[in-house]
């Protein structure tokens, strides 16, 4: 790889957690107020919690790592021409945020060489912090976690964001899926993955993604045990859209894409 020691990995991650978790108090200074919310270019809302959480954690990724880049969804890339690179989604899960649902999440990963060797999900008003590094294993408030064993898909439980999204871009699969699986659950987010990772549920996939959504869990779900992969069926860390389960389930996913 790059010749980085499992106790510097383990360095990192413990401060992505760290500044992971001060965003998230900063942020639930905002949650459940009269908040304004904005429209982007691309029309998803952003606030002013968006803003300025991604803001500190620049400040203290830059204050730890000045020789590193930083990618962000609302302030872009900045920093050195590394190739060290944290990328960062300050609230995943905006929707969430602003309707007052504690399935919201700050998002940190650490990347070499456009290849992400930690992740980090904190869910500050649940207290759930879930982060792994390549060879290192995958943690759920300081306790190993891993996936739980389901062979079955019509018992499986799967995740995504928006199922109508879903069944826009993917209507064959989506009307496969539903026939298929055991349950399906909402308001997601990053807080799905958390689930899978932590054993709590089979699955979750979305179509559409952007490089600050899927970077920290191509990390947490394989350290965990499980398969994450495009819906080709390709690893693809730094892609557009994910399918992130067990290892058979997720097979069962892939089969159903067909």
């Amino acid at each position: 790889m790059n010749g980085t020691s499992q106790a510097e990995l383990a360095g990192y991650a413990e401060a992505a957690v760290e500044i992971a978790r001060e965003a998230g108090r900063l942020t639930t200074q905002y949650y459940r107020s009269a908040i304004t919310v904005e429209r982007k270019d691309d029309d998803s809302p952003v606030t002013v919690a968006d803003r300025e959480a991604e803001a500190l954690i620049r400040r203290r990724l830059r204050k730890r790592f000045p020789d590193h880049g930083v990618l962000g969804e609302e302030a872009g890339l900045d920093g050195p021409d590394s190739a060290w690179r944290w990328i960062i989604d300050p609230i995943d899960g905006t929707q969430s945020f602003i309707h007052g649902i504690p399935l919201y999440a700050q998002l940190i990963a650490l990347s070499w060489n456009e290849t992400p060797l930690l992740g980090v999900i904190h869910n500050p008003v649940l207290d759930e912090t879930v982060w792994a590094w390549q060879d290192g294993g995958c943690f759920y408030n300081g306790k190993p976690t891993r996936v739980r064993d389901n062979p079955a898909l019509h018992q499986a439980w799967v995740h995504t964001c928006d199922p109508a999204d879903l069944a826009r871009r993917q209507p064959q699969f989506t009307s496969r899926l539903l026939h298929a699986i055991g349950s399906m659950r909402t308001w997601s987010d990053a807080h799905g993955y958390l689930l899978v990772a932590t054993g709590r549920a089979d699955a979750c996939l979305d179509p559409v993604m952007a490089a600050w959504d899927i970077a920290p869990m191509y990390p947490i779900i394989e350290e965990a045990g499980g398969r994450a992969s495009d819906f080709k069926g390709v690893r693809s860390p730094l892609g557009n859209n994910l399918i992130a389960a067990t290892p058979r389930i997720h097979q069962q996913l892939l089969d159903l894409l067909d």
